[in-house]
């Protein structure tokens, strides 16, 4: 009998986690999608040396960024933001990070120094659109997959992978 009710108690469980998954991932309009090994690697490379100020990861998912940031910034401040309550949950528990659970469109980002964010097109338009005029000169902005289609890379690279995934390296200002 206590195998039958840890099975289903696994099974409600997992119901749950899934459905919060599927439910913020219809909310948001993308999943929490990992950043890859050789992605985050090419990322480490195009990481501008000096950021005056807070390093930004805009939608964090499951975390993959972080470890790759605190290497390159071991004394930088970094921030975090995940809507989706799972994925936040685990990237606060396994990096001791502190997860923003709010909407970064909604953020204060006038401190930024660096923001790294891995967000579907329409989302991208609305950071070009609504957050980029509001950051700092000399604010860097690292992006993958997707590119703001109104502004030129400082540098633009593409990683290691099956996909040649492009990443790209911007500065406010």
């Amino acid at each position: 009998m206590n195998s039958l009710i840890i099975t289903t108690i696994s099974l409600i469980a997992a119901g749950l986690i899934t459905g919060s998954i599927l439910f913020w991932t219809l909310r948001l309009g993308i999943g929490p999608t990992p950043t890859s090994r050789r992605v985050r690697t090419a990322i480490r490379d195009v990481l501008p040396d000096d950021v005056p100020g807070d390093i930004v990861e805009l939608g964090c998912g499951w975390g993959h960024l972080i470890p790759t940031l605190r290497e390159k910034y071991p004394d930088g401040k970094i921030k975090v933001w995940e809507r989706s309550p799972i994925p936040a949950l685990f990237t606060q528990t396994c990096y001791g990070i502190d997860v923003k659970r709010a909407d970064f469109f909604q953020a204060d980002l006038g401190n930024a120094g660096l923001i790294v964010c891995y967000l579907y097109p329409g989302a991208m338009e609305r950071v070009e659109q609504e957050l980029l005029p509001q950051l700092p000169t000399g604010c860097w902005l690292i992006t993958h997959t997707f590119s703001l289609s109104g502004r030129k890379p400082v540098q633009a690279i593409k990683a290691d992978d099956l996909y040649k995934t492009p990443i790209y390296l911007y500065q406010v200002g």
